[in-house]
């Protein structure tokens, strides 16, 4: 067995239970610890014999905990801003954006790759969007003419690291751009959060994300962070109501990332992405194109078909019969950018080659 992220992965691999299938899969969601599991069924189990709203109180301590490794790891100061969990990501933006000081924003602007569920909850909510036309990987100053010729929006929302290809983009430079245009700033880390250094969101006004992905903690937890004037200014954005123990596991998969080193992870996710791109490259050569440059800094890699194939129907039975999970990528992902569907691979720490030669000989098998 050949890691492909040696200094990282015997520790993954022994702090959680073992892989039933090959899970090349951690954009969508990852394979939660032990500690994580403990953390989640202790808070229930406390619900249970001392009551919820008693736990709740008893949580408290965790969760304060929890909210200070989020600003770390977004560089914000001790105690700065607001620091909130919510439901998910896509909660995040909505319940920020009902909040919005003044009502709903009228206008945001997006690059053109925009994730297209955050998209729906835009147009869901009657706000009108403003397209920043650009290459698929920003260019500051192509940002800045975009922003300076279109109609003056409320707000700029920016996803760090799509959901639909690998790209890691650079948001601090362009967070620059929006705040030297006097534009509040709205960033989407939730594949970001935890697979790459996000202290460069320390000028963004507003930075959500999720527990699922990177992190590896529940699912139906997400956070909300908002800094500087507007953290003042917005309505109140956690509701009580909620699966408090979620966010105990939440607070749990934080400390572990802390307590692994973000540096240390972040580069071992590079190894992997790295590794992968070019093992799918070299093994599938003339029947899938892998989109992102060889060395892009993620864990997340994409594959595009070169010929017409049902992609979904492709996933379903690598699950049902290779006993491999990846993601199907619909046109539904980026509707503004994506041509063509794709297939994700999205392995974490305790990814091996066999993995992800296990994976290009299934593909080949099929094509």
């Amino acid at each position: 067995m050949t890691d492909l992220a040696p200094d990282l992965a015997p520790t993954w691999r022994r702090t959680r239970p073992p892989r039933a299938l090959r899970h090349l899969d951690s954009a969508a969601a990852g394979r939660s610890s032990w500690a994580v599991l403990d953390a989640v069924a202790a808070h229930l189990r406390a619900e249970a014999t001392r009551g919820a709203y008693v736990a709740a109180v008893e949580a408290a301590p965790a969760l304060d905990g929890a909210r200070e490794h989020v600003r770390a790891l977004l560089g914000w100061q001790p105690g700065e801003g607001v620091v909130a969990f919510v439901h998910s990501a896509e909660d995040a933006l909505r319940q920020l954006l009902l909040r919005w000081p003044g009502g709903r924003p009228a206008a945001v602007a997006h690059p053109r790759g925009e994730y297209g569920p955050n998209l729906a909850v835009l147009s869901a909510l009657g706000i009108g969007t403003l397209v920043l036309d650009g290459p698929h990987r920003w260019d500051p100053d192509a940002f800045a003419r975009a922003l300076a010729a279109a109609h003056r929006p409320d707000l700029v929302h920016l996803t760090w690291l799509g959901s639909h290809i690998g790209t890691v983009q650079p948001v601090a430079d362009v967070v620059a751009v929006c705040r030297a245009a006097g534009l509040p700033v709205v960033v989407d880390a939730a594949q970001a959060f935890g697979h790459v250094d996000t202290t460069g969101a320390r000028e963004a006004d507003v930075v959500y994300g999720t527990s699922r992905k990177w992190l590896a903690g529940p699912r139906g937890v997400g956070f909300v962070a908002v800094r500087g004037p507007l953290a003042g200014r917005c309505g109140p954005l956690e509701q009580a109501e909620a699966t408090v123990a979620g966010r105990v596991g939440f607070a749990a998969a934080l400390a572990e990332h802390v307590d692994l080193g973000p540096a240390a992870v972040h580069a071992g996710l590079a190894a992997v992405g790295a590794t992968t791109r070019r093992r799918l490259a070299d093994g599938l050569a003339g029947s899938w194109e892998v989109c992102e440059p060889p060395g892009e800094p993620s864990a997340t890699v994409t594959l595009r078909p070169l010929q017409a194939l049902d992609v979904a129907g492709l996933r379903a039975d690598l699950v049902a019969t290779d006993g491999i999970v990846t993601t199907a990528l619909g046109l539904e992902r980026a509707p503004l950018e994506m041509t063509s569907p794709g297939l994700r691979v999205s392995g974490h720490l305790d990814t091996t080659a066999g993995d992800v030669d296990a994976l290009v000989a299934a593909l080949l098998a099929r094509s």
